[in-house]
């Protein structure tokens, strides 16, 4: 029997823990505290955001395989677009006037360059071509982005249109998976490391996480039945905490964490965590904002601990606020009467009323 159940699991509360270690890894560096105390290249807040991926990829599959495609699109548009065009807005509007006055005053502030207009045009498909206003950050630790994680989420929303295609073309299961992943791993381990020379391959590496959480998916009768889930728990364990303390972690390593993260999400007991309200994603893209605004305030002198916890209150506000007043209002539109070619049949609008757990991401 698998330990997954959709309607009662750990999935929202480890997607949480993951935000709030992408903000406690930014604060170092940000904060003007150093670095991350992680490994180098793959230091807490990108083994959080790899974390991320294994549960996205998991419950993306599951939302690919009982949705239409043109219905699929349209829930994964409504989940990320309105919330980042909002916190682009919120940056240009807000956060980076309140910089720019202490300084210049708001008289030049629509002239300054980068533009504020061109940071939410430049951005606003994910293109991720602007990330600063002005000199707005120019006495801040780390003066260059406004927004650091929001360059992750053009490879998630890629990975989306992989599971989108499979589905399309109805060949979203076990063996292609598996084909597309060992081609994810050859094309980051050998090609991009090997060859081509790339010493810091993300957008392969969050692709292979993405793609082993939805093959543990596809995978989940045998790989989360509950008596083989604890052998491999153990396993996995043993190989993450290994290759991670030496070598080897983004060749095998990683896998195993993936996989310990989606055990966590279906093993843990906190399963009234995010199945009504899920801040996770707010935090992931306000938490840098916040960070940059309370070091340009001073707020890193008064020490890390004091510095962390001023952020993560302030981010967890602003997080609460997107859910409640700009991602629950658009996932209200999930399941509205559209045409046939988009909303599918009948029989799959009544599946999607009952689906909870997975449309919240």
């Amino acid at each position: 029997m698998t330990v997954f159940d959709p309607r009662r699991n750990s999935i929202g509360f480890m997607r949480l823990v993951m935000a709030t270690a992408v903000i406690v890894s930014h604060a170092w560096p940000l904060g003007g505290f150093g670095t991350d105390p992680g490994r180098a290249n793959n230091n807490i807040g990108f083994l959080a955001v790899e974390g991320f991926f294994a549960l996205s990829g998991f419950l993306i599959t599951r939302s690919g395989e009982r949705l239409s495609s043109g219905r699929f699109l349209w829930h994964r548009l409504l989940r990320i677009m309105p919330a980042y065009w909002v916190c682009l807005v919120v940056i240009v509007l807000i956060f980076a006037p309140i910089v720019w006055r202490a300084s210049h005053g708001l008289t030049e502030y629509p002239t300054a360059t980068p533009n504020p207009i061109g940071f939410v045009l430049n951005d606003f498909l994910l293109s991720n071509n602007q990330q600063q206003i002005g000199d707005t950050l120019a006495s801040n630790p780390y003066p260059t982005l406004w927004n650091g994680p929001i360059y992750t989420l053009p490879y998630e929303f890629a990975c989306y249109l992989i599971i989108l295609a499979l589905a399309a073309m109805r060949v979203l299961n076990r063996r292609v998976v598996t084909v597309l992943l060992a081609a994810a791993w050859v094309w980051q381990q050998v090609v991009l490391s090997n060859v081509l020379g790339v010493t810091d391959p993300r957008q392969a590496t969050l692709t292979v996480c993405f793609l082993l959480g939805s093959l543990i998916y596809l995978w989940s009768d045998v790989l989360l039945e509950r008596r083989v889930s604890w052998w491999l728990f153990g396993i996995c364990l043993a190989v993450a905490g290994v290759t991670y303390a030496t070598v080897g972690f983004r060749q095998v390593g990683v896998l195993a964490f993936a996989y310990l993260v989606l055990w966590a999400g279906a093993r843990l007991p906190f399963t009234q965590v995010g199945t009504k309200r899920d801040f996770s994603y707010g935090l992931y893209i306000y938490g840098w904002p916040v960070l940059q605004l309370a070091s340009f305030f001073g707020l890193n002198a008064l020490g890390f601990p004091t510095y962390l916890a001023v952020v993560l209150v302030a981010s967890v506000s602003l997080a609460a606020a997107s859910w409640y007043l700009v991602e629950s209002r658009a996932l209200r539109l999930k399941n509205i009467s559209v045409p046939a070619w988009l909303g599918g049949s009948r029989s799959e609008q009544k599946v999607v009323q009952m689906t909870r757990q997975g449309e919240m991401l």
